[in-house]
């Protein structure tokens, strides 16, 4: 496994798969190289949001899809009532400041706080054409959940909220 490497999954089922690093900015790949891009919660850690749209575009052929997963301001209101209902009063004082408005923060490894309406203006201003915005329930650490046992599905169910975030396709 490679030095700093936490993925344990993509050692599982990357076997026999070829895996290119790069950076979102400058992604390695010729022009109209792609059909399908996946992006999933990488969106608010990059300097620019934009110029990896950009970037994307540059790489799809006619009629690419992007679908990309990231936490919106939604969430932040979530994670603040959570907070305050759970008498965490530093956590939720530390997100207070960041519900106050959109775009640039730097809060637990996140550069930006995503609106749809802030998104949707980078993706047209970086040549996407069709957008489309859809909810999911965040799954991670629930699909994990179903590997264990049921003791602790009960415990963390119960505890846990049940976030959302945005799944969008962008054409």
């Amino acid at each position: 496994m490679p030095k700093g490497d936490v993925n344990l999954d993509l050692f599982y089922y990357g076997r026999g798969k070829t895996f290119v690093v790069g950076e979102a900015h400058h992604l390695p790949f010729k022009t109209e190289a792609f059909g399908t891009v996946y992006s999933k919660h990488s969106l608010e850690h990059l300097e620019s949001p934009f110029v990896f749209f950009r970037e994307v575009k540059r790489i799809f052929r006619q009629e690419g899809i992007l679908v990309c997963i990231y936490p919106t301001d939604t969430m932040l209101i979530k994670k603040t009532i959570h907070n305050l209902l759970n008498m965490r009063w530093s956590s939720a004082l530390k997100w207070k400041r960041k519900l106050t408005g959109a775009g640039k923060i730097n809060y637990g490894g996140h550069k930006w706080q995503l609106r749809d309406d802030g998104v949707l203006k980078l993706l047209k201003k970086a040549g996407f054409q069709k957008v489309e915005f859809e909810r999911i329930r965040f799954p991670t650490i629930r699909m994990d959940l179903d590997r264990s046992e049921k003791k602790w599905k009960v415990l963390i169910n119960t505890y846990l909220p049940k976030w959302q975030i945005e799944t969008q396709v962008y054409r």
